[in-house]
Parts: structure tokens; C-alpha cells; sequence
């Protein structure tokens, strides 16, 4: 509860004690319920309300610094009181620094409490909060006050018809390592079709302010009194002013500010003034109807950051607040302000003991994670813990770092929830908890880590949803690059589809009905470098028929993107950029130093120390007691300083002046983030225009005096870094992005299959906050337009929007969905078609079945290929992901799968199984006989989102076809009494043919097929299903309902000249092929065919991407699968000893990561 200035409350729905005119506010909130839940290893935790402690007063000058906080716990069941009491006084004692700690707007406690077991339903409790504080302002120096705050806990077992409301929409996140966004799809989110959407309206208005706004609006190329007198007539017939109109905020005003705008331009035909203001007017409208339309597709932009309500995205920094159940963290600003705020509070006293200040910033470096996305990426290593070790409430305590990243994900989602539900959008947005989630990651990002993160998204889903009947849907189906791909595409229809459909088409190549270009996206983001490679092909599929009434015209167009490759870096990014910097400022600062020690300027013993230690090479030549000035910082500041022999000796000198390595010193921490935070900042300034940067003064002369105890005297130390040393520190990590663009490109362009030529690069994308550089369009034109490159690309068309630089992968993410979701019959679309609306329909799904890269497998000496860029992928089963399957390769000891985007990279392990450990378990090991593993055999699937899989079985694979007998969609049963039915039918004719040779009466007799089965004999071109003369040599395997065991069956699958299985040719419009027996020895159709029956599905039935295949059995039964056919397959090792034929599935082995501490900003190495 919080209680204001005048002691009413502003939570007035419960009743607490109150405080009046207190500027400290306690808030209990998390509805007042002891909630109880279940973590991953189902230990039970019981959830405690959270606690608010807000500063009430606005005055900046008014200081709280709470000295004491306390709670008491009454009730019963008296066993779990005392727990209670003691997880809220240990979640505040963390807070309890030597001194107290300042409260600046918000500090929140979320405590949890261990259960030893289940809580009773009649547990009700009393919890009473006191808090000793000391207000300082200026009209009180000083003043001790306290304030307290009761709240009745219970705990409501929910009934069984009580549920969690869940969300009609779906959330996408992209979960940055500098900065997140989310976006989410809402169905309640209202559209207005004849309006432009708000934000093309925030829009309009903010172009208009920027040429309007103010007094100095005249464009160039117009005369004074010429524009005065244009504005004036417009203004006049408005009867307001420009600024007055943008002020007022109301878009009819504006739109009828355009109209006289227009209207006057009209009357100035052949003025100079004209065609000024007209190719302003345009680009305006350009921009406005490039601008997606987010409202009218229900997407809405999360503004989650507590501090900056208006910004769509938040810092990915960190804060810890609880420790028990699941992690309860801050993120954004206020984590931000949390960390400075908590690291200048260390103490100063000269008597305070080390031991007490290692302990402090133990906890700092425990409570605050900079980039919690790079725990991503930390893979256990041989010997290594998957944990990392905090200092918490006066212990240590191991963390996993996959808890962490769940953490964010899940306050992430959270921070959307309560945007949503904030009382000024509950009206226009659908209530419910999101049970639908989008998860992207990085394009290069391991299969392991890429269900990690599925994994720890719905353990977070199926927390909020344990008393449900909900269905959760975690996807994974968009990597970065994709996401962005798709958000690019769609902004390219613009507003208007019609048009922007039209324009899209005048800028690709025709070939026939279709239309092809390709793209790239290259995302240079924070952390990572994500490309995408991609052919779009839009085709004509109106659904009229010749001489059929068009109307106004309209077209149904269909837009294929198909996925030419994708590659990446997962340490190539803006923050490499900074880290760069932060190395350029610390040796700059160390220069600056050294140089005025040497003039006398500076007196210090560590300089004396230093320079009498310094290599020949930094002295001046005629006095090698003297630093010479520059001779640091030139090792550093150049493009390629790792190529300098002395580069790592440098580091080293500058560490022993300015300390900021924290891995072994924790109480470096805040020079560390000190010297971060000015070369961030330096960033950013530099890469807006700014020609310099400089370090506050005062912010520098603390740093040295206070943080490095450096007595600087009269010395006024200035430190300045110019755009060409940010230039020059970015370099290197643009021009690496780069390249790998370029050589994704000469891999994977595809060839004109008329000339053999390859296509050209139409359309280049960037994206991501690091392509706000200038820098990166001329490494771009530097590179790209290299004349030993092996193709073209057209300079003129590169897009990068600002505002979307980091909203593009959320955005594309969740329209990508909606796609998913929604799709337009072209028979639906008549009506609008003939209005002369134009239709487009995005087959996104098409992005998901094209392999990217090529997987090869480690063999003695060389690489073999297993799969292949831009192999296809189909669904194996309806409901599970596209996957390719490999041919059968022996089996290996130990099976080392690579991952290669282009040709001149190096590979990327991606996969690791180890045979040989599964051998040894079941005894089939032998150490004596290098070839035991002889006779088994090994297969590769891979799917969709990259991850491999291996299969192995001893001899020929079998099949689990199922019982489906019964259904007569999927099979035909008995097809050998249905020939010997017919036949008996047929016996006068086949007597009058005088058949010599003796007509077989069954389709199979011995396990051999006695009769061709056929689909569309009636067609030109009719498909065999099977040959006759074929045998029967597969196992199937039929699982009785209820038991475990399988009935075993001889049978085969339909397959092709390779003997690879066959799927069916695609579904006529019936959704139904018609099969046939057929004996080529008849010559008369009347007695060769005889009609079998037909399988398959209604046409909305018949699913995307899913192969068909045939199968038949020795009891003459005709299956139809959708997918592949399933092999007999077991999880337990032993079949591989015991049952022949019966495959394996093999667990991945873990993957030791390389070690990226020298390109880790965080690693504490810096």
C-alpha cells in the first residue's frame, strides 16, 4: 500500500494501517495470496507478496536513506510462520550495507519460502513491515522517521472451476544481448480501415513538426517572401498556425492542413516554389506509406521499461531480487540505476577491512548481470560446473545459468503482461496470461541452445497455467535474421497492398507470370552478426478462370520466400565495438597520464615504477628515463592492433595504472563499468554526427582521484576521442560482418537457368543498432564492389530504418505468425478482387523448408557431405516440424557433424554423438577387435530450426505402420479378396480374350506382388505405386491398442528407381487418389484395370509441406501415411543387441565451447 500527501490511499480496495503525510510508501501487492509453486527439479516453493518500497515525494532534493527494515510474521500453522518471517528479513538484509542504503523511486523485495511439504488450505497470516529511515531536503537537514505496514497473507487452494484467463494473442520476443524488444499480436486491438493507423499518424505529425514546427521552415531553392506569403494563405484558410495545428494533436486538423497545402500548391503551377514543396509533400507520403501498418494487423509494440515508459525497447541488463523458485529479476533502466547506485555507495573508510570489501562487490558482481543473453552461449565445459557462483544473504550459492536466462525471458513477458493491463490500455487490449510465445535467437546459435530456450520458456508458460487446460505454444520457428526478413518484406507492400504490390513487381525480374528478386538482410546487432539470404518469387494465382468477369481488376498474388543460405557470428557486434573503444579510452587515459608525470606535471610513484619498466620502444629516444608521448595508445588505436606484437604488453602496462580486470578483482568492478559507460556513450555520440567526444571533466577527475586514488594536483586531465578513432575501433568489426556477407553471397546466389549466370544481389537489408555507423555503408561499397567478387549487387537499393533497427526481429517474428495463423483463400478473395483490391497471401512457412547450410561429417581425413544447401525439409508427421533425412552411412565410434555456410568458412561443430559410450553400456564394446562397431548402421535427421539427430539400427530398418485398418480414409483393406472378387466377375470375358497365360487371382501370393498398383490410370501421365514382380522384403510392425508388444509383418514401401521411399504425386482437387490394379498384360482396359478404391482427405484437410507415401502388407492391406513412414523405434539402448532391425535414437553429446573471454566484455579479463 502506498499512502501520499495526504494520507488517502491510492490502493483503496483493501484496508491497511496508516501512515500520514510519510514520504516512504510500502506497496504489498501479487494479490495478497501465498501462491505456491513447483521449480524444474519439482522442489516446492511458496511464493511471498512482493514488497514496494516507493520514495513518494518528486522533489530531486529530497534524500531517504532507510537505516532499518523488519517484518514480523503472525498466524498460524505456527510451522511455516517462522519461515515466512525469516525469507522476508533475509530478502531485506541483502539490501543492509554498511551504512544503510539510499531508496531512489522504486526497490522492490520478492522473497520465496522453501516447503518441506504441501500447504494447508487454512493457512492465514498477519505480515507487519517497519521501516527506520532518515529524510534529508532542503528545509529539514535531518530527519529520523518511521513508517510501517500490516497486510492479512492467505492461501486459496484454486477450485477446479477456477482457471487463468489466457491470452487470444501470442507474444514474440527478441532477446538482445544490449537491448530486448517485444511485440505481441492482440485480437482485441481495434482497426479502423478508412484511418490512417496511429502510427502513421505519430508519424505524419512528427514529419510535419521537423518541416513545420517552427519559424525556420522555408525550404531551399524558395524565396523569403514567397514562402511567407505560401504559408500565410494556407494558415489563414486553416485559421491556425502550423505549430498551433501540430500542438493540437488532432489528425483531422493535420490531414486538412495536407488538403490547403495542396489546394494552394495548386495555384502556383508555375511558381519555383512547385515542384520544391511537391517533392517534399512526396516524400512525406513516401514515408508514410512505407511505415507498417501494425494497428490494422492488431501488432503492438510493448513499451515494458519501468523509467522510460515511452522507448519499445529495454536494456537487457539485469538485476537479482530472489533467489528461491524461480529467479526474480529487474530489468531495463531501473537495474541500470540499481548498479550505480549500489556501487557508489562502497565505503571509504580507510579502516575498513579487505576481506568487507571483496565481500561487497562479491555481491554487486552476484546481484547485476550486464548481458544475461551471453549465458546463452556458455556451454559446460569438461570439468566445469553449468553454474556460476553468487554471494547471497551472507552465503554462497550456485546458480545455473540457464536460470538466468529464464529469469529474463519471464520478466520480459511479465513487464508485457502488465503494459497491456495497465488501466489505461485495458479497454483496448485482450486480458489473459500469453500462452503463446515466439522465441527468436541467433542465427549461428547452437541446436542445443536453441531448445534451451524453448524449453525454459514453457517451463515458465506452465507455471502460470498449472490449473489449466490450456495447449502451450513455444516457438522457435524465426532465427534474427529471418524475423527481420520478414518484418523488411512486409513494410515493402507498405499502407496500401494494392500499390505497393505494383511498385514491388516494377522492381524484379519477370518470368512469365512471376516475378523474382533477392534480398539479404544483414543484422549487425549488439552482441551478434545475423545474415539471411533470400529469393523472393511472387506469382499471379487470381482465381478466375478465362473469359470469367475480372471486374475492377483486382489480382491474388502469392509471395514465396525461399531460404538461399544463412550464416553469421555470435561475437561480432556493437558491443565488440565499445569493447574496443573501452581498450582505446583506458590506455588514452594512461597516456595522458604518463605524459604528464614526464612534464611534471604529475608526481606518483606507480608512474615512476611503470616508465622504468616500459619496453625501449615507448622511451624517448634521447632519454630512456622519459615516456614518450603516443607510444601506447599508436599500438592501440589502429585498425588491426591484435597484429602488434606489443598489443597484449600494452594492456598489461595500462592495467597496472588504471586496474579494471574484475575476474580475480572484484573491487575493479567500478572502474570496469565506469570506463564501459564513457565508451558506450562515446558510441553513440560518434555515431550520430558528433565530431568528438570528450569525458565529462568532472565525471574523469573522480575517476582518478577517488576510484584509482591518484593525486592529480593542479592537473586537469582532458580526454577526447575523435569519429575517426571511433571509425577506426569499429573497422575491424564491420569488415568482418561484411565479409562473411560477401562470401554467403558468391556461395549461395542462385543461377539464371537460362544463361547459367549467377543472379544479382537486388535488394541489400540492414539491421540492427550497429548499422546506425556510416561506417557500414562504405565497408559495404568498399567490399561489395571489390571487381574480384564472384557476382553483382545494385548499390542503390540498400534499406536501413532507424526506428526499426532493433524492433525489425520482434515485429517480423510476430507477423510472421499471424501469417501462420491466418490465410486467404483465393475463391474467398473474388469479391474484394473485383473491387479492384489487390490480394497478397506470404507463404512465410516456405522460409522454415529449405536447409540454409551444409552438414558434413568428420571422417578419417576429409569431410563427407550428409546434407546439403538448400535441401528441402517436409514434415515427417502433420504436427511436427519440416526435417530432411539423410541415406544410411556406417556407423562411428565417435560421429563429429559440421556445419558450413559457404565454402571458403571454417566449419562450425555442431553436433557430437558418441557411439562408442553406448556400446560399452550394453556389452557390445570390444576393445580387442577395432571393428566391433561392424554391422550397424547410422542415419541423420535434421529439421527445421537446425538440430541434428542420429538414428542407428543393426540391419535393415523396420517400420511401425500402426493399426488404421479401420479407417477408410487411409486404407484399403484386404485388396487380394477385391481382385479375386473382380476377376470371378470378369471370368466370361477373360475366357473370350483367350488369355494364354494364367491371370493371377490374388494382388500377392508368396510375399510377392502379383499386379502393378497404380494412381490416375485415366490421366497422360499415370504414377506406379509398386511393380509387379516386387517382394515383399520390408518389416512392418502393427502396435495393438494396449499392449506392448508388436505384431511383426512382411510388407513394402513404395519406392523409387534408387530404392529410396516414393512419396505420392500431389492431391487432385477431389483431395482423393483413386488406385488401380493393373496387369500390363491385358491388352483390353476393361479387363487389365480393376478399380481398387480410393485414399486421401478433404481439401482443407490436406496438410503444408507433408509428403504422402503408400505402403502394403502381406495381408493385402494399402495404407496411406502422412509423412514419412515411422521406423520401430525404441529410446532403450539394448534393442541394439537384441533386436535386430529396431532403431535407436542417440542422445547429442555436450559440446565444449571455445573459450570467448577476449571478445566477452563481461568476461572480466578487460
Amino acid at each position: 500500500m502506498v499512502i501520499n500527501s495526504t494520507g488517502a490511499s491510492k490502493y483503496s480496495s483493501l484496508n491497511f494501517a496508516k501512515d500520514v503525510d510519510m514520504p516512504v510508501g510500502i506497496k504489498i501487492v501479487n494479490k495478497f495470496l501465498l501462491n505456491q509453486i513447483k521449480t524444474v527439479n519439482n522442489t516446492k516453493w511458496l511464493k511471498l507478496p512482493v514488497i514496494d518500497l516507493i520514495h513518494e515525494h518528486d522533489d530531486p532534493a529530497n534524500i531517504i536513506r532507510i537505516d532499518h527494515i523488519n517484518c514480523t510474521i503472525t498466524g498460524k500453522p505456527p510451522e511455516l510462520r517462522d519461515k515466512i518471517q525469516q525469507a522476508y528479513n533475509n530478502s531485506f538484509n541483502n539490501y543492509h550495507y554498511p551504512k544503510g542504503f539510499y531508496l531512489d523511486s522504486l526497490l522492490r523485495f520478492s522473497p520465496y519460502c522453501k516447503l518441506d511439504e504441501y500447504l494447508p488450505s487454512y493457512a492465514n497470516y498477519f505480515l507487519g513491515v517497519k521501516i527506520d529511515y532518515i529524510e534529508q531536503n532542503s528545509k529539514v537537514s535531518e530527519s529520523h522517521r518511521k513508517t510501517s505496514q500490516t497486510c492479512n497473507l492467505f492461501y486459496k487452494k484454486t477450485s477446479k472451476g477456477e482457471k487463468m484467463l489466457s491470452h487470444g494473442g501470442w507474444i514474440a520476443i527478441d532477446f538482445g544481448t544490449s537491448n530486448s524488444t517485444v511485440t505481441f499480436y492482440d485480437p482485441k486491438e481495434a482497426i479502423e480501415p478508412k484511418e490512417l493507423s496511429l502510427e502513421q499518424k505519430d508519424l505524419l505529425f512528427k514529419l510535419f513538426n521537423e518541416w513545420l514546427g517552427s519559424s525556420d521552415s522555408k525550404l531551399p531553392g524558395v524565396g523569403d517572401d514567397e514562402w511567407q506569403e505560401y504559408i500565410e494563405q494556407v494558415e489563414s484558410n486553416l485559421g491556425k498556425s502550423w505549430p498551433e495545428i501540430i500542438d493540437n494533436k488532432n489528425s483531422s486538423i493535420l490531414l486538412e492542413g495536407i488538403r490547403q497545402l495542396e489546394i494552394s500548391l495548386g495555384t502556383r503551377l508555375d511558381d519555383p516554389i512547385y515542384p520544391v514543396v511537391s517533392k517534399k509533400l512526396n516524400e512525406i507520403y513516401r514515408q508514410l506509406f512505407q511505415l507498417p501498418p501494425l494497428q490494422k494487423e492488431r501488432i503492438v509494440l510493448a513499451k515494458i521499461d519501468k523509467n522510460l515508459p515511452q522507448e519499445t525497447q529495454i536494456t537487457s541488463e539485469l538485476e537479482l531480487v530472489g533467489v528461491n523458485g524461480f529467479l526474480e529479476v529487474e530489468m531495463g533502466e531501473i537495474a541500470r540505476n540499481n548498479r550505480l547506485t549500489a556501487m557508489s555507495q562502497e565505503t571509504t573508510d580507510e579502516n575498513q577491512e579487505d576481506e568487507n570489501q571483496e565481500t561487497f562487490w562479491r555481491k554487486i558482481e552476484s546481484k547485476f548481470h550486464h548481458s544475461p543473453k551471453r549465458y546463452l552461449n556458455k556451454t559446460r565445459k569438461k570439468g566445469e560446473e553449468d553454474k556460476i557462483k553468487i554471494y547471497w544473504e551472507g552465503e554462497e550459492k550456485n546458480i545455473e545459468y540457464s536460470e538466468l536466462i529464464q529469469a529474463a525471458m519471464k520478466c520480459l513477458i511479465e513487464l508485457t503482461e502488465n503494459f497491456k493491463d495497465k488501466p489505461e490500455n485495458k479497454k483496448r487490449y485482450d486480458s489473459g496470461k500469453f500462452y503463446r510465445v515466439i522465441v527468436t535467437y541467433p542465427t549461428v546459435s547452437k541446436p542445443e541452445n536453441r531448445r534451451k530456450l524453448e524449453d525454459l520458456v514453457s517451463q515458465i508458460i506452465e507455471q502460470k497455467f498449472t490449473d489449466t487446460d490450456v495447449k502451450l505454444d513455444v516457438k522457435k520457428d524465426f532465427d534474427e535474421a529471418i524475423a527481420a526478413a520478414i518484418f523488411y518484406v512486409w513494410r515493402e507492400f507498405g499502407g496500401n497492398q494494392t500499390i505497393g504490390i505494383e511498385a514491388f513487381k516494377t522492381r524484379c525480374r519477370r518470368s512469365g507470370q512471376k516475378w523474382a528478386q533477392n534480398l539479404m538482410v544483414l543484422d549487425i546487432g549488439g552482441g551478434t552478426t545475423d545474415l539471411a539470404l533470400i529469393r523472393l518469387l511472387l506469382r499471379d494465382d487470381s482465381p478466375f478462370d478465362p473469359g470469367e468477369d475480372r471486374g475492377a481488376g483486382g489480382r491474388y498474388y502469392v509471395l514465396t520466400p525461399e531460404l538461399m543460405g544463412s550464416s553469421g557470428h555470435l561475437f561480432l557486434g556493437g558491443e565488440l565495438i565499445t569493447l574496443r573503444l573501452f581498450r582505446v579510452l583506458k590506455v588514452a587515459i594512461v597516456d595522458n597520464l604518463l605524459t604528464a608525470f614526464t612534464e611534471g606535471n604529475l608526481k606518483h610513484d606507480k608512474f615512476d615504477e611503470l616508465i622504468r619498466g616500459l619496453d625501449p620502444r615507448f622511451l624517448q629516444q634521447d632519454n630512456h628515463n622519459k615516456y614518450r608521448t603516443r607510444s601506447l595508445l599508436e599500438c592501440i588505436d589502429k585498425e588491426n592492433p591484435e597484429n602488434d606484437p606489443f598489443y597484449s604488453t600494452v594492456l598489461n602496462y595500462a592495467e597496472e595504472i588504471l586496474p579494471t580486470r574484475w575476474k580475480e578483482n572484484r573491487k575493479n568492478l567500478q572502474a570496469f563499468y565506469t570506463l564501459w559507460r564513457w565508451a558506450d556513450d562515446a558510441k553513440v555520440e560518434l555515431s550520430k554526427g558528433a565530431v568528438e567526444y570528450e569525458i565529462p571533466a568532472n565525471q574523469l577527475e573522480q575517476f582518478i582521484r577517488v576510484q584509482q586514488d591518484i593525486d592529480l594536483g593542479e592537473y586537469n586531465p582532458g580526454i577526447k576521442l575523435s569519429k575517426q578513432q571511433l571509425e577506426t575501433a569499429a573497422s575491424k568489426v564491420v569488415g568482418e560482418a561484411i565479409n562473411i556477407a560477401k562470401d554467403l553471397l558468391e556461395s549461395r546466389l542462385p543461377k539464371d537457368s537460362s544463361t547459367g549466370q549467377k543472379e544479382p544481389l537486388d535488394w541489400l537489408i540492414l539491421s540492427g543498432q550497429t548499422c546506425h555507423l556510416d561506417l557500414v555503408r562504405r565497408k559495404i561499397n568498399e567490399i561489395f564492389s571489390n571487381t574480384n567478387n564472384d557476382f553483382e549487387w545494385n548499390p542503390a537499393r540498400i534499406t536501413f530504418v532507424p526506428d526499426y533497427a532493433k524492433l525489425a526481429t520482434s515485429v517480423g517474428a510476430c507477423y510472421g505468425m499471424s501469417r501462420q495463423q491466418f490465410t486467404y483463400a483465393p475463391k474467398a478473395a473474388k469479391d474484394k478482387l473485383k473491387e479492384g483490391k489487390s490480394e497478397l497471401y506470404i507463404e512465410v512457412n516456405n522460409l522454415l523448408y529449405t536447409l540454409p547450410c551444409a552438414f558434413l561429417r568428420q571422417v578419417v581425413g576429409s569431410l563427407e557431405p550428409v546434407f546439403q544447401a538448400r535441401q528441402p525439409l517436409y514434415k515427417f508427421n502433420p504436427n511436427q516440424e519440416a526435417k530432411a533425412r539423410s541415406k544410411w552411412f556406417g556407423v562411428l565410434p565417435t560421429t563429429n557433424i559440421y556445419r558450413r555456410d559457404f565454402e571458403s568458412q571454417r566449419e562450425i561443430l555442431w553436433a557430437k554423438f558418441n557411439f562408442e559410450e553406448i556400446a560399452k553400456q550394453i556389452g557390445i564394446y570390444s576393445q580387442n577387435n577395432n571393428l566391433w562397431f561392424e554391422g550397424f548402421k547410422a542415419q541423420f535427421e535434421v529439421n527445421q530450426t537446425l538440430e541434428i539427430e542420429m538414428v542407428v539400427c543393426r540391419g535393415k530398418p523396420h517400420y511401425l505402420v500402426g493399426d488404421q485398418v479401420d479407417d477408410n480414409n487411409s486404407t484399403l483393406t484386404n485388396i487380394n479378396q477385391t481382385i479375386s472378387e473382380e476377376l470371378k466377375t470378369r471370368k466370361e470375358e477373360l475366357e473370350k480374350a483367350n488369355i494364354q497365360e494364367e491371370v493371377p487371382q490374388a494382388m500377392i501370393i508368396d510375399s510377392e506382388l502379383q499386379w502393378d498398383i497404380a494412381i490416375g490410370i485415366n490421366e497422360e501421365s499415370p504414377q506406379l505405386v509398386f511393380k509387379a514382380g516386387e517382394k515383399l522384403d520390408d518389416i512392418f510392425h502393427n502396435e495393438d491398442e494396449g499392449e506392448q508388444t508388436t505384431k511383426e509383418t512382411k510388407g513394402a514401401i513404395s519406392k523409387d528407381e534408387n530404392q529410396k521411399p516414393r512419396p505420392l504425386p500431389a492431391f487432385p482437387r477431389s483431395g482423393k487418389h483413386t488406385f488401380y490394379a493393373y496387369y500390363p498384360s491385358l491388352e483390353s482396359p476393361q479387363l487389365k484395370e480393376i478399380y481398387l478404391g480410393t485414399l486421401g482427405f478433404e481439401e482443407n484437410q490436406i496438410k503444408d509441406n507433408c509428403r504422402y507415401y503408400i505402403t502394403i502388407d502381406d495381408q493385402s492391406n494399402l495404407r496411406l501415411h502422412e509423412g514419412e513412414v515411422p521406423y520401430w523405434i525404441s529410446d532403450q539402448p539394448e534393442v541394439l543387441k537384441e533386436k535386430d532391425g529396431c532403431v535407436l535414437r542417440v542422445k547429442r553429446s555436450p559440446i565444449e565451447e571455445e573459450n570467448n573471454d577476449e571478445q566477452n566484455p563481461f568476461s572480466g579479463v578487460h
